[in-house]
């Protein structure tokens, strides 16, 4: 795709629109390029209806409103500001649903929802269904103020539109862009930052979210394993690839889980069959077994591991 970027020179200030009449679906693909990031376009549709709107934001960056039948657009090649950071791509879907891939990441989409990317990084966006996005580009250190790091830490993310930040960015853009009333400068610039900061608010909430819901999995597989572990002691042959089975994850994920509580599949194995065994040692309804039999039914396969000396131990 040809990157046009005299479309967005040419456009007016916030909060007021331009229309884009581009007849055919080159034209707007080249408009995309240009306000967007160059990416390839395709159609899904035998008679495609698209319409474009944009304007330049009075802080810096752009925002763009396009409405479409299916469609799909991959950026294939990265787009780096100044500094090599990257712009934000904040995408509200007012309309549709779809996909949005980037980083290894698959975030389908609905009506509501926030996406948030960057131009820094290969990525697609995929409309299944007739819709309207806005799209907000906006420089990363605008986006992030004094949080800067945060653009260095980015990950592609998704804000639902159950989100009480979502729905509050939504409703405030009906503000930012009230169609083409006019609107004092310094109100304009104002209005839009505080658009700007609802965009990153949900965004860090959503990355928050991310991560808890990570945690809650890791601390679910964990009870898993343990529980697991517990109730199979007594197979002498317990082993790794058992538990990776039971678990449905790989052997280096549950390798991973046992370095998380700093210790390590064998050492927690044996650990937990000693202090089984001696409590069974102790246990005087169970005088009438040897060592051995205690040792064997905690999944020992060796009576010296497990000592005499522990009945009487309380």
């Amino acid at each position: 795709m040809h990157h046009d970027t005299a479309a967005a020179s040419d456009l007016s200030f916030a909060p007021c629109f331009r229309p884009f009449y581009m007849g055919d679906v080159q034209g707007y693909s080249n408009a995309l390029d240009s306000l967007v990031y160059p990416g390839e376009l395709s159609v899904r549709d035998s008679n495609p209806r698209m319409s474009l709107e944009a304007c330049r934001l009075v802080g810096g960056g752009l925002a763009i409103s396009f409405a479409s039948t299916p469609l799909a657009v991959r950026h294939d090649t990265a787009l780096a500001s100044i500094g090599g950071a990257g712009d934000v791509l904040a995408m509200i879907a007012v309309e549709g649903e779809g996909t949005i891939e980037q980083g290894g990441r698959c975030m389908p989409f609905r009506k509501g929802d926030i996406t948030f990317r960057t131009t820094r990084l290969p990525s697609a966006c995929t409309l299944t269904t007739p819709g309207r996005l806005v799209v907000l580009r906006v420089p990363s250190d605008r986006f992030f103020g004094i949080y800067a790091d945060l653009h260095d830490r980015f990950v592609p993310s998704i804000s639902r539109a159950d989100s009480r930040l979502a729905e509050a960015a939504r409703v405030h853009m009906g503000h930012v862009f009230p169609g083409n009333a006019q609107a004092l400068p310094a109100l304009a610039y104002f209005s839009e930052q505080s658009f700007v900061s609802l965009l990153a608010a949900a965004y860090c909430e959503s990355v928050d979210e991310d991560a808890a819901d990570g945690k809650h999995r890791e601390r679910d597989r964990w009870q898993r394993l343990v529980a697991f572990i517990e109730a199979n002691l007594g197979d002498p042959e317990l082993s790794v690839d058992a538990v990776s089975r039971e678990l449905g994850i790989s052997r280096r994920l549950t390798h991973r889980l046992f370095e998380t509580q700093r210790t390590q599949y064998g050492a927690y194995l044996r650990m937990r069959r000693l202090e089984r065994a001696k409590d069974d040692l102790r246990n005087r309804r169970l005088d009438h077994l040897s060592v051995a039999q205690i040792a064997y039914r905690n999944g020992f396969g060796d009576a010296s591991r497990v000592s005499r000396g522990s009945r009487g131990r309380c």
